[in-house]
């Protein structure tokens, strides 16, 4: 295989099976593996029951986590097929109904779980993105008081909690440059509390060319990981597509076909990335774990 200048960047991801209470078919980019303080992890659930591994309690994190509960109808997006009960908070711990695609915002030290798949219709992928290098938790032993159901957008974390909508992708989504569309649709997750950015969206045909300007590369002063995963939630390890996905300012090329992260340190030139085919939907997604923070350069390189 020839030398490349940006290989390195280019990542394939490995699944397996994590077991009962967890996801059945999933995959974990930890810090070595991206190379920054970052774990990402995600996966199918297959059963309704409780999340997790016994004793099944409350955790906390010394570090900021966003965990998504992400539907895999990608023409329906909004639909998880699912209904999940999930605890936040310690002495004010609430719990929510999680029956949409959603996405939970968990500041450092913010006592959450435990959860419970109540109803199973359809399978869906669970998502963790934490801002440290491996994900660990610390048990937190809560008190005998029973939690309150969180009301109507006046709980004490409903702004964590973000119910996700979804913009469709037409023709000209990006601009006048660029007249294609993947007719699938975009949503938007932000932390609560701490920097973090973070969008998905559903890519239902090709060819597609992603970006005001599809032809150029272009920079920008924050680090972002680019994820291409399958959406069949009988086997994630397939990517039903290929995509090229050009590096650097000399635009070396590379062709994803399989499951895989693109890592885009901040500063460094990417793109075009182009769906040049595809024999089923997927999901792209653009994760920024420092939210748009950074200096330095920001546009396109001519």
């Amino acid at each position: 295989m020839a030398k490349t200048k940006y290989g390195h960047l280019i990542k394939g991801l490995s699944f397996k099976d994590y077991g009962p209470g967890l996801c059945r078919q999933g995959t974990e980019m930890n810090g070595d593996f991206l190379g920054y303080d970052v774990n990402i992890q995600y996966g199918v659930y297959w059963n309704a029951g409780k999340m997790g591994q016994a004793p099944y309690g409350a955790e906390a994190h010394d570090f900021d986590q966003i965990m998504i509960f992400m539907g895999l109808d990608t023409y329906d997006e909004g639909y998880l097929g699912a209904e999940v009960e999930l605890s936040l908070g310690g002495g004010e711990r609430e719990t929510h109904m999680i029956t949409t695609a959603t996405a939970i915002a968990v500041p450092k030290g913010l006592p959450h779980m435990p959860a419970t798949i109540q109803r199973m219709d359809d399978r869906f992928i669970y998502m963790t993105i934490s801002k440290a290098k491996e994900m660990t938790a610390t048990p937190v032993k809560l008190g005998d008081k029973p939690p309150k159901q969180a009301g109507f957008m006046r709980s004490t974390y409903a702004q964590n909690v973000q119910h996700l909508a979804f913009t469709r992708n037409g023709p000209y989504h990006y601009g006048p440059l660029n007249p294609d569309t993947h007719e699938g649709a975009i949503t938007d997750i932000h932390g609560k509390d701490f920097e973090f950015h973070m969008s998905y969206e559903s890519m239902n045909k090709a060819p597609y060319r992603f970006g005001p300007v599809p032809d150029k590369p272009h920079v920008h002063p924050y680090t972002e990981f680019l994820l291409f995963m399958g959406a069949d939630p009988d086997d994630l390890s397939v990517l039903p597509a290929e995509v090229e996905v050009y590096m650097g300012k000399e635009m070396e090329k590379h062709l994803v076909t399989t499951p895989t992260v693109a890592i885009q340190p901040a500063g460094q030139a990417h793109c075009p990335v182009i769906v040049t085919r595809q024999d089923a939907p997927w999901i792209f997604c653009v994760v920024r774990p420092w939210g748009h923070v950074g200096k330095g350069k920001d546009g396109y390189i001519s």
